[in-house]
């Protein structure tokens, strides 16, 4: 292989390896997954009178009922106090129980306030 061929090699070589580093650092800085109920319970104090079995089932309708229509948004992609709001407008649209809203709520809230 000729000198200028495989300098090339290598610099592409030192480039990709930048780009995947680079990216990989990237994902590492921000929060990529939704937290469980367990995770949660350990890294916040809950509201008064809240159970790991409201924020499991909050975050199961969030995988199973919101995820099905668009992206799955983050909890700590927007303030607790937004959440409200959006479950409200969403729940409609969503066919959602009023207990499955008011988990879901409730899982959003607790998960925003510990992603931040």
């Amino acid at each position: 292989m000729s000198k200028p061929i495989l300098r090339m090699t290598m610099v592409l070589a030192l480039l990709s390896a930048a780009g995947v580093a680079g990216g990989l650092s990237g994902c590492a800085a921000g929060k990529t997954s939704i937290p469980t109920a367990d995770e949660l319970g350990g890294a916040v104090d809950l509201p008064r009178g809240t159970d790991l079995d409201a924020l499991r089932r909050g975050r199961a309708v969030l995988v199973t009922e919101c995820a099905t229509c668009h992206r799955l948004f983050l909890p700590h992609e927007y303030p607790q106090e937004q959440w409200r709001g959006i479950v409200k407008r969403m729940a409609g649209r969503a066919s959602l129980g009023r207990e499955q809203a008011a988990d879901l709520e409730l899982y959003l809230a607790v998960s925003s306030r510990a992603g931040r």
